[in-house]
């Protein structure tokens, strides 16, 4: 019984570890053209309409300063500043949903722990009826 929620905290724990490796390797070259900031500007706007805004606030902030500083970027031509906010912002992206996601196990995580505890006591409570 209690190996699902370890499952669980083994699941979250790869995800964390998963997300370590991926912010260490080494960036990619994001290609600019003239539909890079629009097309992120949308991907911005995808994430802030969903749950992950609210699981990750603090990386949505970031992403949107971000967002901000691309567009100045755009308008003064400066492509390798522009390109690598670009991929910045999409590695932020991809950080606040690992971030909704680990939350989402973390909850679960908890909702099976509380399971646990009142199986634990109701397990108590019938042997305590016991001869």
């Amino acid at each position: 019984m209690m190996t699902k929620p370890l499952q669980s905290l083994k699941k979250a724990l790869l995800l964390a570890f998963l997300s370590t490796l991926i912010a260490c390797s080494p960036p990619t070259v994001v290609e600019i053209n003239d539909n890079t900031y629009y097309q992120l500007e949308e991907q911005v706007e995808a994430v802030k309409n969903s749950q992950v805004a609210d699981a990750a606030p603090l990386e949505m902030k970031f992403i949107t300063e971000k967002l901000q500083r691309a567009k100045k970027a755009k308008a003064m031509g400066e492509k390798r500043e522009e390109a690598r906010l670009t991929q910045q912002i999409r590695s932020d992206i991809e950080v606040a949903r690992l971030r909704a996601k680990v939350n989402r196990m973390n909850q679960a995580l908890l909702e099976k722990r509380d399971e646990l505890s009142a199986a634990r006591v109701y397990l108590q409570q019938l042997e305590a009826q016991l001869p």
